[in-house]
């Protein structure tokens, strides 16, 4: 018979790691919460000491609490898209007559375009050097133009597959969010006027 005597777990340690993670968890929800508030308001990437500071974290915490800040940034973008999710979808669509389909895609688009501003544009710099940014937006931009082949199905089936692929490309560039910031920013223009201007181009490109 074996002599050795037989351990048990002890409480004590067992709240301990359990409190810890717990701490921890909590830790990582509110710099979450604190980088996607701060994007809001601000509409620009804030500096670090700022998320902690919302947060009620020290800086040094943040990095325990995260691999880095692409780990929080990666984050915060899951985030945006849970909340955001209805926006990414185009109101009944492939339904309707043509001028119905062009307000619904250009209005879902613009709606979403301004919604998602600050960490979309976090997004397309940071995937110049990190992978995965790179593969959550190649994998947007997919869909964006699934919806257009979707949604003008009827206009497509039209033409060949070779000009139907064209069209589906220019129209996804002509409404996608580096053509809305570049119409906000560099030509000052309004959502209005950028509503008016894509409806406008999709009429003329659809009609031909």
């Amino acid at each position: 018979m074996s002599d050795a005597i037989p351990t048990a777990d002890v409480p004590g340690e067992a709240n301990t790691v359990d409190g810890r993670r717990a701490r921890r968890a909590r830790g990582r929800t509110a710099v979450v919460d604190a980088l996607f508030a701060l994007l809001q308001e601000q509409g620009v990437q804030p500096a670090v000491e700022e998320i902690a500071a919302r947060a009620g974290v020290s800086v040094s915490s943040i990095f325990r609490y995260f691999d880095g800040l692409d780990d929080l940034r990666e984050l915060a973008i899951g985030r945006y898209f849970e909340r955001f999710a209805p926006l990414f979808e185009v109101p009944n669509l492939g339904e309707g007559q043509l001028p119905r389909r062009l307000s619904a895609m250009v209005d879902s688009r613009l709606a979403l375009y301004q919604a998602i501003a600050p960490i979309a544009h976090i997004a397309r710099l940071r995937a110049l050097e990190t992978p995965r940014f790179a593969t959550t937006l190649a994998t947007t931009r997919a869909g964006s133009a699934n919806q257009v082949r979707t949604h003008f199905a009827a206009e497509l089936g039209t033409r060949t597959p070779a000009r139907g692929d064209d069209l589906v490309g220019v129209i996804d560039s002509i409404t996608s969010f580096e053509s809305w910031e570049l119409l906000r920013d560099t030509h000052g223009r309004s959502q209005s006027q950028i509503r008016r201007a894509w409806t406008e181009c999709l009429q003329v490109l659809l009609a031909s």
